[in-house]
């Protein structure tokens, strides 16, 4: 660990001189004491401007496999949207496709230690992993997985190769209406042809950007989440990240404040990051694997999910473990979440603890988790990853 962070400092200091080395502490300060903001995600010369942009022309594939090369960030243990970046990687090599992994750290983190997270977590994946710092190669496809990647790539017209972009979310939501909303709006005009999270995703880019779009359906990771306790429960679990405006961790726990005093008797648990102090008696889980995570939904009833952008994965892994979701009414949620046993709610406390309150009373062992983890059992990542590897090929052999 010593080593690998003698060797980011140096690179730091040969890139970006003591300026970059003090931006970097002060991310690290951001992130001790818990304060709102980041430093600016991108080197001023990785800024793109869709009207200035003349890639190369794209080289004309036929008769081998592809190469395929995934512009990202250093995936963490945990990530939910690196994980099913990585479910399309796997399928690509299932596919017999070579692929490769272009990391872009800002703060110009260690590759080596980045490739243990990945191999380490992601075991399955089998794609090289390059530093972007150090060149990006060669590669038939280029694939930009983030607003940041998207400039990353943009900023970049010698790359020959097809350009794609893979995209999990409206990014400009993340933001306040300011300078990283338009950057990361400005990405939708770079011309890249889009793969994206469900339906709802591609029909916005498409209307309001002109994008040329497919998606992939969102899937269970039912090696993962299953029912393991077909018995009576206590629980009820929500995603905790106050930090972030787009999982309504404020709405959660007043929602969860009304419910506790109409149920006394649940166990209320978190789980993500802190959700600091509460107004009544709750199990703070942390960070948790997935696979300790499957262990917890197994104790709950219901499961409160919030998502005020493109819906979230949460509520596939609590249907599969037999929890009932509860989640807030929305286009975005609804367009791509079509499960009957889905709880709707107006995004109020009142509305959002009705809904709990009904879904707790109704659920009944054994029948409840058996008939919820059914209606997702045909709906794991296989087929998903199979549309995105042939839509590749369609976009790339036609």
């Amino acid at each position: 660990m010593i080593r690998s962070r003698f060797r980011q400092l140096r690179r730091v200091l040969q890139a970006d001189g003591v300026a970059g080395v003090r931006r970097r502490l002060v991310r690290v300060a951001h992130r001790m004491l818990g304060e709102a903001g980041e430093p600016f995600p991108l080197h001023p010369d990785d800024v793109a401007d869709a009207a200035q942009l003349v890639p190369a022309a794209p080289p004309v594939v036929t008769g081998r496999p592809l190469r395929i090369a995934w512009i990202t960030t250093p995936p963490g243990a945990g990530s939910g949207g690196h994980t099913t970046m990585l479910r399309m990687v796997e399928g690509l090599e299932q596919a017999g496709h070579s692929t490769a992994l272009v990391l872009y750290d800002v703060f110009r983190g260690d590759r080596v230690a980045h490739e243990a997270v990945i191999r380490q977590h992601w075991p399955r994946v089998r794609a090289e992993v390059r530093d972007a710092a150090e060149g990006f190669g060669v590669a038939d496809v280029w694939i930009a997985t983030s607003w940041q990647t998207a400039h990353v790539l943009a900023s970049r017209p010698h790359l020959t190769g097809h350009r794609m972009y893979f995209v999990q979310d409206y990014e400009p939501w993340f933001y306040p209406h300011g300078a990283l909303y338009a950057l990361a709006e400005e990405t939708y005009r770079f011309g890249f042809t889009g793969i994206t999270a469900g339906a709802w995703l591609a029909g916005l880019l498409s209307d309001r950007f002109g994008m040329h779009c497919s998606h992939f359906e969102f899937g269970a990771d039912t090696d993962v989440y299953s029912v393991r306790n077909l018995d009576d429960r206590d629980g009820v679990v929500f995603y905790s990240k106050p930090g972030v405006a787009r999982r309504g961790h404020e709405l959660g726990v007043l929602a969860l404040q009304r419910f506790a005093s109409m149920h006394p008797e649940a166990r209320i648990h978190f789980f993500g990051d802190s959700p600091g102090d509460l107004p009544f008696d709750a199990v703070d889980h942390g960070r948790i694997t997935p696979r300790e995570l499957d262990e917890l939904y197994n104790r709950c009833r219901v499961g409160l999910s919030l998502s005020f952008s493109n819906v979230s994965l949460i509520p596939w892994e609590l249907l599969a473990s037999g929890v009932r979701p509860v989640v807030n009414d929305a286009d975005h949620n609804r367009i791509v979440l079509r499960n009957e046993h889905v709880a709707w709610a107006q995004p109020t406390p009142g509305a959002l603890a009705r809904a709990l309150d009904s879904a707790w009373r109704s659920w009944r062992a054994p029948t409840t988790p058996q008939s919820l983890s059914e209606s997702v059992a045909e709906q794991t990542w296989r087929d998903p990853s199979r549309a995105v590897t042939e839509f590749i090929e369609r976009s790339i052999f036609a």
